[in-house]
């Protein structure tokens, strides 16, 4: 009897596949097949067909009639049972979530990652998935735009929104997966704050940190990272030469881009809403998951699919425009219940799927710091340049969100139109609240004063007391002062020696005055988090609910965005095998190896980085306390050990400022560019 259901059901799937109307008919057959080739068990079988009916709707642009032939998907019967199984389920419409599923549905996007264009597109079995969201669907990126500068002209003179505090800084990497289209879409809407210049600085040293667009040269003439320039119309001839030489500011190649998290899921989701492949779910309340236990992975191959039960809060509102065909829609709050070969949690750091789950322990450590972030207005643009300034108690940035009205070459636009910047700044808990506390014009005060200084000189390596220094003899004396003024001036030379070396690049640039805050002042304490584990049967974690980590430098959603290209290829992967990626720990275990090394290394990285400068600082609490048993009253040896540390630091910083092959492959490892001995 399975066989001929099996066999009933292919002839069922190739029919369908001749027919205009397979949307609409190859459903229940699909579904028969489903329970027999990926294991249900009796118990979830019996579930689907009495207890949990699923009572979700379809909404349609349209009207269809029996006589009339569309393509979108339309059901009458209040009791569908045919969209209750899916391939995947991802639980999150957030950024990750949404380019996951981009990714899974883009059928140039394959195990290898993105296939050269050959004129022929890959045919590999449909997926059919779900994308669960706890919020209201978001509206389309046209309308979001239109809404916001509604509001905007009605409360100011001002014809545009400023943007939103909450944005994200992406690599070239994470900017090519969202796809030429969103890219387009969202620059012709100027929501794309494309830097190509970066410069670091300290508040204690005279060491500088550069990168710029032709450090990444090589690796796009490698093939080892997407040209962003002509991902979106411009080719790399107008980039670089052949010596990976920029001809003009105006076509380097990117360093990333910053983009506000409203626009950046708006236009992912006007992608989604015209796949017909996938369920977009939103306005749900997750009660339960029901995951295949440790005997049903060991007896029954493959394992049972994961049940996702949820429910749908009731929403008058429209999701979507007309030609929005697959958003589901309510009259009233249902429950439902679907199933999946695979789950992937995608819900943020507080993941609903992750404690529910229950099999992921997490290490955790928290910063005592807190991060103040707002957005501002600046009297003039960036020039596409990111700044980051590190001072005594952690690091300001500021990061160009938008350059004004962008002209057809990609430069800034009119001298009247704004240009706006977000700010990050991780400091203190006290000196955060008190931050928040200010009026705007204090605040604004405040942040020139600490973000508009230059690079300084380093201070004293030695006690300023001479009985500190060994033996307290005048000639030892005078010979360890002339050492620490002889080391700190070789330092400031390596700094000025860059100067001359290659001025456009080292120069020291003055960050832009800020003139208005145009964004409520917010805070957010900090800290890290990593999961031992990525993976259990049949559910994945990416993003935040698998990592969270320190912001200095930026790799927080990148890194995200890693997880789901890994995931998306093991899946495409598996797919192109004929197998149950979610059935067989063969590529779930691949997953959670690659991501535990690349995860731990990027979190790691960032903790190290943050431990240096903070135990380099003057609220180093750690190494206080390492050295207070020998410390003088006056606490001057910590002071000196302080002061050789953040030496250290400085030098190290123009070292590798000052080696080009150094500086370019940290440039690419920001970048996400593929390793030079990876093939």
């Amino acid at each position: 009897m399975a066989r001929a259901m099996s066999v009933a059901s292919i002839r069922l799937e190739v029919a369908s596949r001749t027919s205009p109307h397979h949307h609409v008919h190859n459903i229940s057959s699909n579904v028969a097949a489903s329970s027999l080739l990926f294991g249900m068990s009796n118990r979830q079988q019996q579930s689907m067909t009495t207890n949990n009916v699923c009572r979700c709707y379809l909404s349609t642009a349209a009207t269809a009639t029996a006589a009339t032939t569309t393509h979108h998907r339309s059901f009458s019967s209040p009791s569908i049972k045919q969209h209750q199984h899916y391939d995947i389920i991802i639980a999150g419409g957030g950024a990750v979530g949404s380019v996951l599923a981009r990714l899974l549905l883009d059928d140039n996007f394959g195990s290898t990652g993105y296939i050269k264009n050959t004129g022929t597109t890959r045919r590999r079995r449909p997926l059919r998935l779900a994308l669960v969201e706890a919020r209201i669907s978001p509206p389309t990126l046209k309308d979001l735009i239109a809404k916001n500068n509604s509001q905007t002209t009605q409360s100011s003179s001002s014809s545009s929104s400023p943007p939103d505090p909450r944005a994200y800084a992406l690599s070239p990497t994470s900017l090519s997966y969202l796809g030429s289209n969103i890219l387009q879409s969202l620059g012709q809407h100027n929501r794309v704050g494309k830097y190509d210049n970066m410069q670091i600085w300290e508040h204690d040293g005279p060491a500088q940190l550069h990168f710029v667009g032709e450090d990444l040269c090589k690796a796009i003439q490698d093939g080892r990272l997407v040209d962003l320039n002509a991902l979106v119309g411009r080719s790399l001839d107008e980039s670089c030469n052949g010596n990976g030489n920029s001809k003009t500011a105006k076509q380097r190649p990117w360093l990333g881009a910053v983009i506000e998290d409203a626009p950046l899921v708006s236009s992912l989701w006007d992608e989604l809403r015209r796949d017909t492949r996938i369920d977009l779910v939103d306005n749900v309340q997750l009660t339960s998951i029901d995951t295949p236990s440790p005997q049903e992975v060991g007896n029954v191959i493959p394992p049972p699919p994961v049940q996702l039960s949820f429910t749908r809060r009731r929403s008058n509102k429209k999701n979507g425009k007309e030609g929005s065909d697959n958003v589901i829609q309510e009259d009233e709050e249902t429950t439902c219940t679907i199933t999946s070969n695979l789950l992937v949690a995608a819900d943020g750091a507080n993941s609903f799927v992750r404690r529910t789950v229950g099999n992921f322990p997490m290490t955790t450590h928290s910063y005592g710091r807190k991060a103040v972030t707002c957005t501002v207005q600046l009297e003039y643009g960036m020039k596409q340049t990111a700044y980051q300034r590190f001072l005594p108690h952690g690091p300001i940035a500021l990061l160009p969100v938008r350059n004004g009205n962008v002209d057809e070459h990609g430069g800034e636009g009119g001298e009247c139109s704004p240009k706006y910047a977000n700010v990050v700044w991780s400091t203190t808990p006290t000196e955060a609240n008190y931050l928040m506390s200010l009026s705007p014009s204090e605040f604004l005060s405040t942040l020139n004063h600490h973000l508009r200084q230059g690079p300084n000189i380093n201070p004293s390596i030695l006690p300023n007391n001479n009985n500190m220094i060994p033996f307290n003899i005048p000639l030892i004396s005078t010979l360890a002062h002339e050492v620490d003024s002889l080391l700190r001036t070789a330092n400031s030379a390596i700094t000025m020696g860059t100067w001359t070396e290659s001025p456009s690049r080292n120069y020291f640039r003055l960050p832009p005055k800020s003139i208005k805050v145009v964004s409520p002042i917010m805070g957010f304490d900090l800290g890290m988090s990593h999961v031992s584990e990525y993976t259990s049967p049949r559910v994945a974690l990416v993003g935040d609910a698998a990592h969270t980590m320190h912001p200095m430098a930026g790799q927080g959603l990148n890194l995200g965005f890693d997880d789901v290209s890994s995931l998306a290829k093991l899946i495409k992967e598996a797919i192109d095998a004929g197998m149950d990626v979610g059935g067989t720990s063969l590529f779930l275990d691949r997953y959670n190896q690659e991501r535990l090394m690349k995860g731990w290394g990027i979190v790691g990285g960032v903790h190290g980085l943050h431990e240096l400068f903070e135990c380099s600082s003057s609220s180093g609490s750690d190494l206080h306390g390492i050295m207070k048993d020998v410390s003088s009253g006056d606490g001057t040896s910590v002071r000196g050990l302080r002061n050789l540390i953040g030496y250290s630091r400085s030098l190290g910083m123009n070292v590798v400022n000052g080696l080009p092959m150094l500086r370019q492959t940290l440039a690419e490892v920001a970048a996400g560019a593929t390793p030079p001995f990876v093939k």
